[in-house]
């Protein structure tokens, strides 16, 4: 859940942005980078913090 709300807010930040500069150079294409890139960094952000939220066993490993 952590993990899924980082990267939503990472997504919708950088969307945001694109939004905001798209509003002052007249071309959608900064809102585009920007949302492909907020996509990308909030699934990472996501990955990272559900891997620290769910924590690696100390004892876990192959047989």
């Amino acid at each position: 859940m952590a993990g899924g709300v980082a990267g939503a807010l990472v997504f919708v930040a950088l969307a945001g942005l694109g939004g905001l500069l798209s509003s002052r150079v007249g071309n959608p294409i900064p809102v585009i980078v920007l949302a492909v890139a907020g996509a990308y960094g909030g699934w990472l952000l996501g990955v990272i913090v559900f891997g620290a939220v769910r924590g690696g066993g100390e004892g876990e490993g192959p047989k």
